[in-house]
């Protein structure tokens, strides 16, 4: 943590990775601040978050009013810049908020920062399409294009389209979970109205499931749904309440993704379609930090399944504990990934990385991270 740790515009921040990302994320560092529970960390990202928080449409970085920066220093690829090239980072800021809260019981942060908050709810509103479906486009910031091919968080390339990019505008279902649960915080941190937002985008994913085959798609973009057995539906359980998917679903997305399933846990696609990509990082790997979050997700799941009495999907969800869990043994340092050419497994990116030492923080002290009422 010491050799990550930086300070940017005059805050104490931590950079992703070394040595290939001595930089600032949103993403990594607020995820990684929740799994290890670090109220500090959180705080002190929640702040810069707000310094470098958009006001206006910038074609050149993808800013928009009220969108949370994404990377700093920024790279600049082909006249573009990567500074605002994602868009769950604005829900995690949300996210990050509600959880600093219920971390310290401190709403002092979050009052402060309640014009910031109120405008981060905006940008997530302003992407909502005629289905409630949160949709990314570079025509929001008034641009053609990204500097990067995809704006979450696996964002080398997507499966099934040319060059790796979507047929704009594109829904990602795991963007679009994440910013769902963003609304709900907002809820909770600024207006209970908020809550029909969520509950209206909840309705939405169902143009993100194909009832037929019981699957749900990795995106939906211009030219239909892209699919694939990926991890972003497990992964997607983190943010997810107890009772928002019916038991058939749940049970679906655990039955496909046995086809995940490794020694060391899930990969992050399916073998059959990562064959058809380029790029290993993003296709072909495990990742620890996304084991840790698959893990707290479906431990959340499973206890609310035990306490209905749903003994199989609760058995079934035990299953992924178990398997996310399998990782923990392989982390005597903190890689960023594990790379997977069969048979050989070995360690790949950065080490350090900053969300897999969150991982480790978090499989040592095996916890739930976002606690949440059942539903009936």
């Amino acid at each position: 943590m010491e050799r990550l740790k930086t300070k940017y515009l005059g805050f104490t921040l931590y950079n992703a990775g070394l040595p290939n990302f001595p930089k600032n994320f949103t993403r990594d560092s607020i995820i990684s601040a929740i799994l290890s529970r670090n109220s500090k960390m959180l705080k002190s990202q929640l702040n810069f978050c707000t310094h470098e928080q958009g006001v206006n449409k910038n074609p050149k970085s993808g800013e928009e009013p009220g969108k949370i920066v994404h990377e700093y220093p920024a790279a600049n690829w082909g006249g573009l810049t990567t500074k605002f090239n994602a868009c769950d980072t604005t829900a995690l800021f949300l996210i990050g908020h509600k959880f600093y809260i219920d971390l310290t019981g401190d709403k002092s942060l979050a009052e402060r920062q309640k014009k910031n908050i109120e405008n981060a709810t905006k940008y997530i509103i302003s992407h909502l399409n005629q289905n409630n479906l949160f949709m990314e486009d570079p025509k929001f910031c008034n641009a053609k294009k990204f500097a990067l091919k995809v704006t979450y968080w696996k964002d080398s390339e997507i499966i099934n389209r040319k060059n790796g990019e979507p047929a704009y505008p594109v829904c990602y279902l795991l963007a679009h979970v994440q910013n769902m649960q963003g609304m709900k915080c907002a809820a909770k941190l600024l207006n209970p109205e908020y809550f029909r937002v969520a509950e209206k985008m909840m309705k939405g994913m169902e143009k993100l499931y194909e009832q037929k085959s019981n699957k749900f798609y990795i995106a939906l973009d211009k030219e239909g749904p892209i699919e694939a057995i990926n991890s972003d539906f497990l992964h997607m359980l983190f943010y997810l309440e107890p009772g928002d998917l019916k038991n058939k679903q749940l049970e679906g997305i655990i039955e496909t993704s046995k086809k995940l399933e490794t020694p060391i846990g899930y990969r992050t696609l399916e073998r059959k379609a990562a064959d058809n990509i380029k790029s290993e990082y993003h296709s072909r790997a495990v990742w620890p930090f996304e084991q840790a979050i698959i893990n707290s997700g479906a431990a959340k799941h499973r206890i609310w399944a035990e306490k209905y009495k749903f003994a199989g999907l609760a058995k079934s969800l035990k299953h992924v504990e178990e398997v996310s869990l399998r990782i923990k043994s392989k982390l005597d340092t903190a890689p960023e990934t594990f790379i997977l050419n069969n048979p050989e497994i070995k360690k790949g990116g950065c080490d350090p990385q900053l969300w897999t030492i969150a991982a480790k923080k978090y499989f040592k002290d095996s916890g739930i991270i976002l606690s949440s009422k059942p539903k009936n």
